[in-house]
């Protein structure tokens, strides 16, 4: 068993959701994202594909506790969204599991020399608690959200922030 499938298992242990069965791996091509939950959504369930984390991740180059944490995260949408049934992306739902294992509820890890591009555009937010629910770079897919739709978290209008994210 690899230290990846070993912290995954002993955080299913922990939480009480088992990963056996759900295939890790590594991929050379993940150079800006650390690591996944990859996973189909079909009528009200998730099935769970597959966890992919970066070769840098596991290269040695990054502290234990840094990729322990991300290995968790990783796990956190797993225990997420299989037990509400739908992708929680990094919601409220999503940092409670966080909190929960243990770890921080960040839910951006940008590797040393890894260049992050910020882009103008719309972030959409529940105007009841502040979540962000989307991002849109054009004008006109930012208004259709925020006239049709409502937040998936408090069921609450949509409001939209310009600027850079």
């Amino acid at each position: 068993m690899s230290d990846v499938e070993r912290v995954l298992a002993e955080t299913g242990d922990k939480a009480g959701l088992d990963v056996m069965g759900i295939p890790v791996s590594i991929s050379d091509r993940m150079e800006k994202t650390m690591g996944s939950f990859v996973f189909k959504e079909k009528d009200g369930k998730v099935k769970a594909h597959e966890f992919k984390f970066s070769a840098r991740l596991l290269s040695g180059e990054f502290d234990e506790e840094i990729v322990k944490n991300v290995i968790i995260h990783e796990y956190a949408h797993f225990y997420a969204n299989v037990t509400s049934g739908k992708n929680n992306g990094h919601n409220a739902v999503f940092k409670n599991v966080c909190r929960s294992l243990g770890i921080p509820e960040d839910t951006l890890f940008t590797a040393p020399g890894t260049r992050v591009i910020r882009k103008k555009g719309y972030k959409l937010v529940c105007s009841s608690c502040g979540e962000t629910v989307a991002v849109r770079r054009h004008r006109d897919a930012a208004v259709d959200i925020v006239k049709y739709k409502i937040s998936g978290c408090c069921e609450a209008k949509i409001k939209a922030m310009t600027g850079y994210f």
